[in-house]
């Protein structure tokens, strides 16, 4: 018995282990979070091939971000020898928790979070997590609505990691 309860809650611990490991932000919206900020503190459009040099990322996936961020109007397009693009809404207003909806559709932590009648999890009558894991979606929601661009640009970390990127530029 005591080692049938071992067992189980070995399970139950490497259950949420690989579940933590699950829970982040997708490539697209961090590249996207990474887009906005350095639009957000160039006062020019800046083109997409210029974001993906600076950046080390694929041309074609910073393509399709910024137009999936300009046709949900965070972003504008300017076409032209000086075009690119530009931030339109103020990174003070803009919630990590929009970006995240505009890359990715709504945060989800567990399926029984948003819409429990549609859930396909079978044993809701009798899950013992599932009040603590809404309580804790409902605070990195809460989290994430209250985090703004202007917030991430001007955490200090973000300020060391842009220092690094402009003295590579300005290497190369």
């Amino acid at each position: 018995m005591k080692k049938d309860l071992e067992i189980l809650h070995l399970k139950q611990v490497n259950s949420f282990s690989q579940q933590v490991r699950l829970l982040k932000l997708s490539k697209k919206t961090d590249y996207a979070i990474i887009l906005l900020s350095h639009l957000a503190v160039n006062n020019n459009p800046v083109s997409t091939q210029e974001m993906s040099k600076t950046y080390h990322l694929p041309q074609p996936m910073v393509a399709n971000i910024l137009k999936q961020l300009a046709s949900s109007r965070i972003i504008e397009s300017k076409r032209g020898q000086l075009g690119g693009y530009s931030l339109i809404r103020e990174p003070e207003s803009l919630s990590i928790a929009e970006i995240v909806q505009v890359t990715d559709n709504p945060f989800i932590l567990v399926e029984c979070a948003h819409d429990s009648e549609e859930c396909a999890c079978k044993i809701i009558p009798w899950c013992p997590t599932q009040d603590p894991l809404i309580a804790l979606h409902k605070q990195i929601e809460t989290f994430m609505r209250s985090l703004t661009l202007d917030q991430v640009i001007h955490h200090p970390q973000f300020d060391n990691d842009r220092r690094s990127v402009n003295e590579a530029t300005h290497l190369s």
